[in-house]
């Protein structure tokens, strides 16, 4: 990694105004009064029965298949027993050079197809060396190649065109805002939703580093389609891409209404054992030692019912609109509340260039940004976030020792 740096050039960048504390409070929350820590406290340990993000599937089999070559690749998941005539398709964009899902996204890939939706994961890179402005139309394409194959066989599970969403996390976040704002000229459908996850475009987590050292060019977001519902999803404690691009895409998406268009900031909290710390690699999602709260009542949630609002005109309280249900992360078995998502309302006006990230805690759970007394309202403050190679991402974030993030993948 250290000579895919040193090629790309990339400068990384130490922020220089601290932001909010994660453990700041919204007034009338459950975490309006200050939680003395617990170290006996556990996090939500199972997933929850129903809901978005939850357990109640209609599928019970996930197949799966490849196809395409080289940055063509693709892998497609359908669901089974039963399976349906037809589905929603969802593209899901990995981050920088985690090519492999079984390696990194699984758990959530498995979790999208069983709700019921087809899933397209793209490979997109060949090598770490492919051309950035190749991931876009890279992606686009393993899109027509992927529905060409299920419209060959009509015994297969039909593709709803009209109803699809992308998702990404890291690069494959940048992506997803440039996919969103492309999906005409590339030759996709128009996305009814998009959820860009802790996207970045260079290594290291600062404001100037991210808008100047950029290898992800940004698109023209105003080009999002109007009919598109978007989340841009950042976390406290990221140490690689920080919050500016989410940011930016979510300020310069305004063709979207603003209703329909929220940014969200997930929040690290230390309360009970293990520390709970919104670092970059937390989106990643193994089969079950991968999963957590982060996956249950974060990213999942939020997308679940991102699309359901899209597809199928409900839940759309747990998607937008900073409601209780929208920023809830669930208990510590103690009973007290993990600290909610910080949601900024789709009116705000932002400027990407004058917010500066500085992550709340490091990965072990030590505070870095000073706290304040009260968590902003808008812009959520970022903090910074570091990803791991695919196979170390979850079960190494909370108790090992610090490590160089500049190494890390995004």
């Amino acid at each position: 990694m250290k000579k895919l740096l040193f090629l790309l050039g990339l400068c990384l960048m130490t922020a220089a105004a601290p932001l909010h504390h994660a453990q700041d409070a919204k007034p009338g929350s459950d975490e309006a009064k200050p939680i003395s820590p617990n170290p006996e406290a556990k996090p939500p340990a199972e997933q929850p029965k129903s809901g978005p993000g939850g357990a109640e599937y209609a599928h019970k089999k996930v197949e799966m298949v490849t196809g395409g070559k080289g940055a063509k690749k693709y892998w497609l998941y359908t669901p089974a027993e039963p399976a349906p005539k037809q589905a929603p398709v969802i593209m899901l964009v990995h981050g920088f050079g985690a090519t492999d899902p079984e390696r990194t996204y699984i758990g959530w890939i498995e979790h999208l197809v069983m709700r019921g939706n087809i899933v397209l994961f793209p490979i997109y890179q060949e090598t770490a060396l492919e051309p950035t402005d190749n991931y876009a139309p890279n992606c686009a394409e393993s899109f027509k190649l992927a529905m060409e194959h299920l419209e060959a066989d009509k015994s297969r599970v039909q593709p709803l065109k009209e109803k699809f969403a992308i998702v990404g996390h890291s690069a494959g976040g940048m992506t997803t805002g440039n996919l969103a704002a492309q999906w005409e000229e590339l030759g996709l459908p128009k996305p009814l939703a998009a959820m860009p996850v802790q996207p970045g475009r260079a290594f290291g987590y600062s404001t100037a580093n991210q808008r100047d050292n950029g290898m992800i060019n940004l698109a023209d977001f105003s080009k999002i389609p109007r009919e598109t519902h978007l989340l841009c999803v950042y976390g406290d404690s990221d140490q690689t891409v920080g919050s500016y691009c989410a940011i930016k895409i979510f300020a310069g998406a305004t063709g979207v209404p603003a209703e329909n268009k929220n940014l969200i900031e997930v929040r690290s909290c230390v309360h009970g054992s293990p520390k709970m710390i919104a670092t970059h690699q937390t989106p990643g999602a193994l089969r079950n030692a991968g999963q957590d709260a982060f996956d249950w009542f974060g990213y999942w949630k939020l997308f679940d019912a991102l699309t359901d609002t899209a597809f199928h005109s409900k839940h759309r309280d747990y998607a937008l609109g900073d409601t209780e249900k929208q920023r809830f992360m669930g208990r510590y078995s103690d009973g007290c509340a993990l600290c909610q998502m910080q949601v900024t309302l789709g009116n705000a006006k932002l400027d990407p260039d004058t917010v500066e990230y500085t992550p709340a805690y490091d990965r072990n759970g030590k505070p870095v940004a000073q706290p304040k007394a009260e968590a902003p309202k808008a812009p959520p403050k970022p903090a910074e976030r570091r990803e791991q190679r695919p196979e170390e991402r979850k079960d190494r974030r909370r108790e090992d020792g610090p490590q160089d993030e500049s190494e890390e993948e995004f």
